[in-house]
């Protein structure tokens, strides 16, 4: 009965990792790794790579602001503006108050053929103060492109 009790322990109880990686952990330093080689993919051209590494890097750390503007960034670029919408929208709840999240989600939106939404999205970007200016001017010529 002794044996019986040991392999049933041994099949609840977690594998041990074959290395330092195994365990689905990894360093700052390799996160940071990652992130660059993410956004040399984006700089490039190189969209949907770009989206897998941005993807994997959200997955292990998904609340961090850099990784999922890339994440967003590179499926807008990829024209996956529906899951660009969906990136955004998360993150405009981790940072309702940051111009350039709220102006990409209403870009996205735009694209996505969501106008009310995108109108929405884009005249907050234009009235939250403080932000980045470039994206204060982007949300600002949207609404006019889709006001006139």
């Amino acid at each position: 009965m002794t044996g019986l009790v040991t392999t049933a322990e041994s099949a609840v109880r977690p594998a041990r990792p074959a290395g330092p990686g195994a365990a689905g952990l990894l360093s700052g330093e390799e996160l940071n790794l990652l992130h660059r080689l993410a956004h040399s993919l984006y700089t490039r051209g190189a969209y949907d790579d770009a989206v897998r590494y941005f993807w994997f890097l959200c997955l292990h750390a998904p609340t961090d602001a850099r990784y999922l503007k890339g994440l967003g960034a590179s499926l807008f670029m990829a024209k996956r503006f529906g899951e660009a919408v969906v990136t955004y929208s998360f993150l405009t709840v981790l940072a309702p108050r940051d111009v350039e999240v709220q102006c990409m989600c209403g870009h996205a939106l735009l694209m996505n053929g969501e106008l009310q939404d995108a109108r929405a999205c884009l005249e907050y970007a234009a009235r939250i103060p403080g932000g980045k200016p470039e994206f204060t001017t982007r949300a600002r010529a949207l609404l006019e492109l889709i006001s006139g």
